[in-house]
């Protein structure tokens, strides 16, 4: 059985104070937050591009949908943390037509555009929390249009 070097070298007393390690971690938060803005226009701009490259196709290939699936993912994921949750919801939303359907997902690439235009809102209008009423009625048109296609199976 192997000693237990660790136990001596760590102290038992000392160390920063909870409440400095969460303020330290909230202060980086908040300065990411500026840095956020410019990082997530950047990844909607990459899945507008894809979308132009997946449009000269028909139907539009799988990679590029799939790649715009990861960005999307991405997006939802992150959104949260900088008090962004309706980009989180329509990254959900674009992330579950693709993943439910594939070939929904490339037939219509008008619905992936809605979610980039809807994403683009957003960030250029800086709408943060809930959106209110607004934020409310987008997120469930998209999600309501998402359910239907979904149903019909990419049919327009």
């Amino acid at each position: 059985m192997p000693t237990n070097n660790l136990k001596s070298k760590v102290p038992t007393r000392g160390g920063p104070d909870l409440e400095d390690i969460v303020a330290s971690a909230e202060s980086a938060l908040q300065d990411m937050e500026q840095e956020y803005e410019v990082w997530v226009a950047e990844d909607v701009e990459k899945i507008s591009r894809l979308l132009e490259k997946a449009r000269e196709s028909s139907p539009a290939p799988e990679a590029l949908i799939d790649e715009i699936q990861g960005i999307s993912h991405d997006i939802k994921g992150q959104a949260g943390t900088f008090n962004f949750p309706l980009l989180t919801e329509t990254g959900k939303s674009l992330c579950k037509l693709i993943q439910k359907d594939m070939v929904a997902a490339c037939q219509r690439l008008d619905l992936i555009e809605a979610h980039v235009d809807a994403m683009r809102i957003i960030i250029s209008q800086g709408i943060k929390g809930s959106g209110g009423a607004v934020g409310k009625s987008l997120t469930s048109a998209l999600n309501q249009a998402v359910e239907k296609v979904l149903s019909e199976g990419g049919k327009k």
